[in-house]
């Protein structure tokens, strides 16, 4: 018999019942404040469905994720757009309880997170039928679960397990899937992500190795269903943007094939314009350039063996989204892409259908757009306050448990970005001013 259990049966039955109520007193406070913010946050992202529904952007599914866009028309646009601001409510109100365990208090986090709920670059996003608030919100329960689990590391509590931590698990599960389900672009976050995992958390390895191939894998299972996961023919825009960079980098006579598909100055035009793969997508032959697959695939190979410091110039002016500051001046495609309203966006109620678009084109003042619109700056700073938190509790792990979403998504963005797009970039939005919170933590929490 153990010293804890046998002093527990010697104190006085009054000793044990305080003991059992601050238990339960400890309990009810961590599970009042993620309801309170989910709460919240659900009522002001409520209004913004209603004031662009059925959706802001994607009234038609977008072709890039067949699997969300058959999701999508199996419901119908506004049903699954009123199933994304439940669950972007759950995962605020997750990610502020996971902020909690590491003694950020809900009086900051909590402001914080209706404020993104209220905030038009980040609330457009959540009620729209696109991808890209999939992967936002697979962003926030991925790191709210690892905080979770990385606190109860730190506790020495994990490999107790128990109903929390397999929630948090079951949470962990269900953002991988949702990164799986959004095409290869998403898988490949969700990879990186994990590994980070992987690495920070060596008590429970296992387990999320186990969950993350599993999550994988759901895609691979509807796929032999007949629902692939991504559609082909996605990679050859990419390859054939990197050719036009290298062409105009260094010009050299193009195929018969190649020049089938685009006339040599359209080439060079797309190659000046690199910071997304329209420039070249909007001039080129596209019945040509459909049947030239084969030769451009041969080519880009050719291109990749024997001048790779031209495709990696290539994907990284087209990943400019994920890692600067502030948008380019290379062409009219660099600045940051902020999709307009769809047609059908008419809302609910006209008045706050006009106070909706109101507010988004006044917060797209050029002079806010490195503030607003741009996730990079959301992500450093985020992450440096992780760090300080990480320096000052002596929490090595907090940095990358924390920043492995944003980090799976900046590396998936470098691989296969097709353009400016600031949704791309949606989880660093969300995720850099909550984790901005731990700055506020100087002493841990103990209760």
């Amino acid at each position: 018999m153990s010293i804890s259990s046998t002093l527990g049966e010697t104190r006085p039955e009054w000793a044990r019942r305080q003991e059992r109520e601050r238990r339960h007193r400890r309990a009810k406070s961590r599970l009042r404040l993620p309801f309170a913010v989910a709460a919240a946050c659900w009522a002001v992202l409520l209004l913004w469905w209603a004031a662009v529904y059925p959706a802001f952007t994607g009234d038609a599914p977008e072709p890039g994720a067949p699997l969300y866009a058959a999701a999508v028309r199996a419901v119908h646009t506004g049903p699954a757009v009123l199933a994304q601001t439940a669950a972007a409510a759950f995962a605020l109100g997750y990610l502020a309880a996971a902020l909690a365990r590491f003694g950020v208090r809900g009086r900051h986090s909590g402001p914080v997170a209706v404020a993104l709920a209220a905030l038009p670059p980040t609330a457009a996003l959540v009620v729209s039928a696109t991808p890209a608030a999939v992967t936002t919100l697979a962003a926030l329960l991925l790191t709210g679960a690892g905080l979770r689990l990385l606190a109860r590391r730190a506790e020495g509590a994990l490999e107790r397990g128990g109903p929390a931590q397999r929630l948090d698990l079951a949470v962990l599960f269900t953002a991988v899937c949702a990164f799986a389900l959004t095409g290869t672009r998403g898988a490949g976050t969700a990879l990186a992500a994990a590994a980070v995992l992987l690495l920070c958390l060596p008590r429970a390895r296992a387990r999320i190795a186990l969950l993350t191939a599993a999550a994988l894998a759901v895609p691979v299972a509807l796929a032999l269903l007949g629902h692939p996961a991504s559609p082909g023919g996605d990679l050859h825009p990419l390859r054939a943007a990197d050719l036009a960079l290298a062409q105009h980098r260094a010009a050299a006579p193009l195929g018969p094939v190649l020049t089938a598909v685009a006339p040599p100055a359209d080439w060079d035009a797309a190659g000046a314009d690199c910071s997304a793969t329209a420039a070249l997508t909007d001039r080129w032959n596209t019945a040509t350039a459909r049947r030239a697959e084969d030769e451009l695939a041969s080519t880009w190979r050719q291109l990749l063996r024997d001048h790779p410091d031209r495709v990696l110039d290539a994907r990284l002016c087209r990943a400019r989204i994920a890692w600067a500051v502030r948008a380019g001046d290379g062409g009219p495609h660099a600045a940051t892409g902020v999709p307009g309203p769809a047609a059908g966006s008419r809302g609910l109620w006209h008045p706050l259908h006009a106070a909706a678009t109101w507010g988004r084109t006044l917060l797209r003042a050029p002079q806010l757009d490195w503030l607003l619109w741009r996730g990079a700056l959301w992500a450093y700073l985020g992450l440096a306050a992780a760090a300080l938190h990480a320096w000052r509790h002596r929490i090595r792990a907090l940095v990358p448990v924390a920043g492995a979403a944003v980090l799976g998504t900046q590396l998936a963005l470098t691989a296969a970005a097709a353009d400016q797009d600031y949704r791309t970039m949606g989880a660093a939005l969300f995720l850099g001013p909550l984790l901005l919170t731990l700055a506020t933590v100087r002493t841990r929490r103990t209760d």
